[in-house]
C-alpha cells in the first residue's frame, strides 16, 4: 500500500483533547470510566510512536480496512481494564478468518471509549487510522451504522476480552448484536471487537468522513476556550451546533432499569429544563443512556439520530447523565447527524421509532 499524506499523526499528548471532543458525541453518556483506559491508549503511543490520520479518499481503493471498536458497557471499563494486547488480537483473530491482512483501522463510532480504541489498534498493529467512523456518535448496537446502511456486512467479526477470551462470528448482520451480546456478557461485560472488514472502494460510499479530525478540534476548542460565547461559536462552526434552549435542571427522573425494555441495554432517564426567572420555553429531554428526544413546550424539537447533549454553561463542557444534578445551569446542543441517517432508512435503522418514541423526526416528511 502506498504510504498516504497523514492529515496529522496521533501521540498520547493528543489524547485529552480527544477525549473531550468525544463527549459532546456522546449524546450525555459523559466520559465516565475513560480515565484507565487513555493511559492504557497512552502507554502503546509510547511504545509504538504516533498514528497517522488518513483520509479515506487519500487512500488506494483496494486498501483492506476493519472497523474496530469496545463492545459493552462503560461500567466494567472501571472493573475491568483493558490489558493493551486485545486491540491488535481481534484485528489478528478476524485476519486469520478472512485470510487477508488489514492495511488500515477505521473507527466503529467516534465517541464514548470508541474514540480511543481505534487508535490503540491502530498503533498495536503499526497501521493508519482513517478518518471517518459509521455512527459519528453513540448508538446502542453494532448494526446501527452507516456501514450497514451502505449494505456492507458487519461479520465475519472476531471479538477479544481483557482475560484472552476470543470468538469469532460468522452470521447475519441482524443477528450479529444478538449473538455477540451473550458472548459479551459472559465475559464481563466488556469485549474488543474488529467487524465490517471492507475495501475502501467500498468504505467511500459507506462511512461518515473526518470525524476524528473534528473530535480533536472540538476537544481543543473545549480545552483551551474560556468564554461561553465563543466555545458556542466554535462548536458551531465545527459540527454544526445549534443552541436549542438554556436554563436550568428543574427535574430529573432516573427510575430503575426496565426490565423488558425491547431489545436495547437501556437506562431511562428524564431531564426537565427551564429558566425558573422567566416565561421561556420549557425542555423535556427522554434518553435510554443516551439523549435520544427532545420536546419543547411539549412538541419534538429535536431527536436521535441527531446528537442531543447538555453543556455546563459554568465549567464549558459537556454534561453525562451520570453526573447531571438538579440545579445545573445548561445548555441544550443538538449536533446534525450525517445526511445519510436522515433517508427513510437511516431514520428507520435509528430514529425516535426505532427506540419505541411513537413520533417523528422534525426532519421527517410529514412531522409538521
Amino acid at each position: 500500500m502506498n504510504a498516504p499524506v497523514p492529515l496529522r499523526h496521533i501521540a498520547a499528548a493528543d489524547l485529552p483533547a480527544l477525549v473531550a471532543g468525544n463527549e459532546l458525541l456522546s449524546s450525555g453518556r459523559g466520559a465516565a470510566g475513560l480515565d484507565g483506559l487513555t493511559v492504557c491508549v497512552g502507554a502503546l503511543l509510547d511504545r509504538y510512536g504516533p498514528v497517522p490520520l488518513v483520509p479515506l479518499d487519500g487512500l488506494p481503493s483496494g486498501t483492506r480496512c476493519v472497523a474496530v471498536g469496545a463492545v459493552g458497557g462503560f461500567a466494567p471499563l472501571i472493573e475491568l481494564p483493558f490489558s493493551g494486547d486485545e486491540f491488535a488480537a481481534a484485528v489478528r483473530a478476524l485476519e486469520d478468518r478472512t485470510g487477508e491482512r488489514v492495511d488500515a483501522v477505521v473507527a466503529l463510532n467516534s465517541a464514548g471509549p470508541n474514540a480511543l480504541v481505534p487508535v490503540a489498534a491502530a498503533a498495536a498493529l503499526g497501521v493508519p487510522l482513517v478518518d471517518c467512523d459509521g455512527m459519528g456518535r453513540i448508538l446502542p448496537l453494532i448494526h446501527q451504522t452507516t456501514y450497514a446502511l451502505a449494505g456492507l456486512p458487519v461479520a465475519p467479526l472476531a471479538a477479544m476480552s481483557a482475560a484472552g477470551d476470543s470468538v469469532v462470528l460468522d452470521c447475519s448482520t441482524a443477528r450479529a448484536d444478538l449473538l455477540l451480546r451473550g458472548v459479551v456478557d459472559a465475559s464481563g461485560g466488556l469485549m474488543t471487537c474488529a467487524m465490517y472488514p471492507a475495501t475502501v472502494e467500498r468504505l467511500r460510499h459507506a462511512a461518515i468522513r473526518g470525524s476524528t479530525s473534528r473530535i480533536l478540534r472540538m476537544g481543543e476548542l473545549l480545552l483551551t476556550q474560556s468564554r461561553h460565547a465563543a466555545v458556542l461559536a466554535g462548536l458551531a462552526r465545527t459540527v454544526g451546533a445549534r443552541l436549542l434552549a438554556s436554563g436550568r435542571v428543574v427535574a430529573l427522573d432516573l427510575p430503575e432499569p426496565a426490565g423488558g425494555a425491547r431489545h436495547y441495554p437501556s437506562m431511562p432517564t428524564s431531564i426537565v429544563v427551564s429558566d425558573p426567572a422567566s416565561d421561556g420555553p420549557v425542555v423535556r429531554l427522554e434518553a435510554q443512556n443516551e439523549i435520544l428526544l427532545a420536546l419543547v413546550d411539549g412538541a419534538v424539537v429535536a431527536a436521535v439520530p441527531d446528537v442531543v447533549c447538555l453543556l455546563d454553561r459554568q465549567k464549558l463542557r459537556p454534561v453525562g447523565l451520570e453526573g447531571v444534578a438538579v440545579g445545573d445551569h445548561v445548555d441544550v446542543l443538538v449536533v446534525p447527524a450525517a445526511p445519510m441517517w436522515h433517508t427513510p432508512e437511516g431514520l428507520a435503522l435509528a430514529g425516535p421509532r426505532a427506540f419505541g418514541f411513537p413520533v417523528r423526526h422534525p426532519n421527517e416528511e410529514g412531522s409538521r
